[in-house]
């Protein structure tokens, strides 16, 4: 570390000890350094790929245009980047090689670093014997950027180091840890370097000194045409000392944009940009004022690498729960300086509204699913319990949970907050639970899929007439938007994906049922919607049975009013749920459907009055946040009443005026009917439709958790949508 580094973290340690930071400027410089890591990471991606693509399209073109005319192309080898020991004709079919391949694998991030050696190579020689250019000086720094540094994570380099770092392909290994170790540790040093360079050629445009011949051939002085002299020296300063590289960038780019808009370098190309964001997303590099800053940050603020480093004196907030709700405290809570516990019985986040398309064959389960632990694996203040809760003692505030051993074990808290979710409600007839499987978990979304893929293979198999009916009839209970999306996906894949694939029955045959208790399919939606997904379903097949409730569920058959009979051998449950046992934990009453009474500002209701400290979300808590209505079981609400806890937390933690009472804001409803629709209700604007899926697959798409989720259910949405075919069609329950 520098020596300013170290004075840094001296200062903040005599502020910290000495109290002279004050809790609100602590908590603002923490969330700001949060917001601004987040942001960092989650952007540079995306930079990343555009800095990629325009690159590659300068070569290409100048590579195409050379394929287009040979003779220019041998007049180009023989002077734009001579060899003295290769002919002209040898030079112009390597350099039309590499101005053709080395785009092409550079924009793909596939052997980035090599593609990148080359084209900086061949820039270079152009740079120093043929015409030099500003251009020229900013692809050579960003292409000598990512032969250092490599690519972000949006490529086949990325994507394929973990395998390969683990197979038995020669170099494999040492080649990948050699690129880890080059980003790391010369990536900081190449950006310190970069910058720099900037700071003498600001100097230099300045006139603060006169570079020689030489050396101003290598100064992108013609960028800054158009600044005043006494801002390019105030740019020098800041690019000198690597302070604030983010704003600095910005305002860089706004002035350059200026001068060119005032007509002072019509010609400028789009590279100092790309340039100046590689330099705002990976900052100012070694031996900055940033650097220092940061350091002291992380050691005196942030406390991200160590958990056993986080004060002990700093508040414990407990979230039971890693759904919606509990993942939006938690993403804010953790930019407060507090100790959290994450617990959840199962170690990932599951993105419960496509776990339909995991029981009907279309994404894997992977696909939906995210470990915990990855999501704050950079937020050393938040530790991840993979736990059951039993019970918990609102008056010690200790939690009672048991852990992967089984072994029960004690927590104690400051806060706790409950979002625990729920789970299905047979009402009152749980031996059906074997007989008509929900969709909440994973291992529900592979059992439904064993059971319809099953109900298939099993009808192929046999030549019994009536049981070959009742295994292509399948029963949906429930009309609501899983019901409905269930119900869709069902008919779609009898009827195309797995069509002319069996010999002895016809898939298409199959017969799908609704049957919903209400006079209509999803009674949240408008009666104009639900008669549109009504007529949507109907015309992939299914049959819609309303007004009638399920009386009984046996192995085949199943019973509406006690009037009516289905025979069936797959029934699938979709018709209600329940809460956890959070108001048993708690020792206090609940509604029928075991959700935790809870006041305006979500705090529970316990058997005693209100418990101050411990907060209740999402599907677990029954609020009247939504214009005295009750507060619907969506992942929105979850969502919503997190952030709106971590508010409260965060104004009772600053002596701050707390947040008036929590205020449900209903964004809409979607729901799917197979491939090409949908509808969607947002009060004022109902659209049904294509359009109305599009915006279905939108809207899911942001909410999944994780770049690989969204970027993988893409691939599968794309290949199911064009090909017509679902291609993970596995039955992987245990055969008995």
């Amino acid at each position: 570390m520098s020596e300013t580094g170290e004075t840094a973290q001296q200062a903040g340690r005599e502020l910290l000890q000495e109290e002279r930071l004050p809790p609100f400027v602590r908590v603002t410089l923490r969330r700001w350094a949060k917001w601004y890591s987040g942001g960092a990471e989650l952007f540079w991606p995306f930079t990343d790929i555009a800095v990629r693509f325009f690159v590659a399209v300068w070569f290409l073109r100048s590579g195409l245009v050379k394929l287009s005319d040979w003779d220019t192309a041998l007049y180009l080898a023989a002077n734009e980047y001579p060899v003295s020991w290769m002919s002209a004709s040898n030079a112009a079919i390597i350099g039309l090689s590499i101005e053709l391949v080395g785009p092409l694998l550079f924009l793909a991030g596939f052997f980035t670093r090599p593609a990148a050696l080359a084209m900086a190579a061949l820039t270079v020689i152009s740079q120093a014997v043929y015409i030099p250019t500003t251009t020229n000086l900013m692809v050579i720094s960003i292409l000598a950027w990512y032969v250092i540094s490599g690519p972000a994570a949006f490529s086949f380099d990325r994507v394929l180091a973990s395998g390969l770092k683990h197979s038995a392909l020669p170099l494999a290994r040492p080649l990948i840890k050699l690129g880890d170790w080059s980003r790391a540790e010369i990536g900081p040093a190449a950006m310190m370097a970069i910058r720099i360079w900037l700071t003498i050629a600001l100097l230099a445009y300045a006139d603060v000194f006169e570079p020689s011949i030489g050396l101003a051939t290598w100064l992108p002085t013609s960028v800054f045409v158009g600044i005043p002299a006494w801002l390019a020296i105030a740019f020098a300063a800041l690019f000198l000392t690597g302070f604030a590289a983010s704003i600095v960038s910005y305002a860089l780019v706004l002035v350059i944009g200026f001068t060119m808009i005032a007509g002072a370098h019509p010609n400028v190309t789009l590279f100092p940009f790309l340039l100046l964001g590689i330099y705002e997303s990976r900052g100012a590099g070694r031996l900055s004022f940033d650097s220092a800053i940061w350091a002291w940050m992380e050691k005196n603020i942030l406390f991200d690498r160590d958990y056993s480093e986080i004060p002990g004196d700093w508040p414990h907030i407990v979230v039971v729960g890693a759904g919606f709700g509990g993942l939006a405290a938690v993403e804010r809570l953790k930019r407060l300086p507090v100790r959290i516990t994450l617990i959840d019985k199962r170690n990932y986040h599951l993105f419960q509204p496509l776990l339909y398309q995991v029981a009907t064959a279309t994404l894997n389960p992977a696909d939906i699913a995210t470990p915990i632990r990855s999501l704050f694996r950079a937020d050393g203040n938040v530790r991840v319990i993979k736990g059951e809760v039993r019970e918990i003692d609102s008056k010690t505030k200790t939690i009672t949970h048991g852990a992967v051993s089984g072994e029960k074990r004690e927590l104690g808290y400051d806060r706790l907050v409950l979002a625990t979710g729920a789970t299905h409600s047979y009402f009152g007839n749980e031996e059906w639970s074997a007989l008509a499987p929900g969709l909440k978990t994973i291992e529900d979304g592979v059992a439904v899929r064993a059971s319809i893929l099953n109900a298939f293979e099993q009808a192929e198999a046999t030549e019994d007439q009536n049981k070959i009916r009742r295994l292509l009839t399948f029963v949906i209970v429930g009309g609501g938007p899983t019901g409905v999306e269930l119900a869709g996906a069902i008919a779609e894949l009898a009827k195309v994906s797995v069509a002319r694939e069996f010999r002895t029955v016809d898939p298409a045959t199959a017969q799908v049922i609704l049957v919903q208790s209400g006079d209509r399919i999803l009674p949240a939606f408008s009666a104009e919607l639900s008669l549109k997904a009504s007529e949507s379903l109907e015309n992939l097949g299914v049959e819609i049975r309303t007004g009638g409730r399920v009386t009984h569920i046996a192995n085949e058959q199943v019973r509406i009013d006690d009037a009516s009979t289905i025979e069936t051998e797959t029934v699938l449950w979709a018709a209600g749920v329940k809460a956890s046992p959070a108001a048993k934990w708690l020792g206090t009453e609940s509604d029928r459907a075991g959700r935790v009474p809870v006041n305006d500002h979500l705090r529970v209701h316990g058997p005693d009055g209100v418990l101050d400290d411990v907060f209740a979300i999402g599907d677990t808590a029954n609020s009247n946040g939504w214009g005295g209505n009750m507060v619907p079981g969506l992942a929105p609400a979850a969502k919503q009443g997190g952030i709106y806890v971590s508010q409260v937390v965060e104004a009772e933690l600053l002596n701050k005026q707390c947040p008036g009472p929590f205020v449900y804001k209903h964004q809409g409803s979607l729901a799917t009917i197979g491939r090409k629709s949908a509808v969607a209700d947002f009060g004022m604007y109902k659209l049904s439709g294509n359009i109305a899926w599009w915006l279905w697959g939108v809207v899911h798409l942001g909410f999944l958790t994780g770049m690989r989720n969204r970027v993988t259910v893409t691939i599968n949405w794309i290949w199911s949508f064009f090909a017509h075919h679902s291609g993970v069609r596995l039955i992987t329950e245990k055969q008995v």
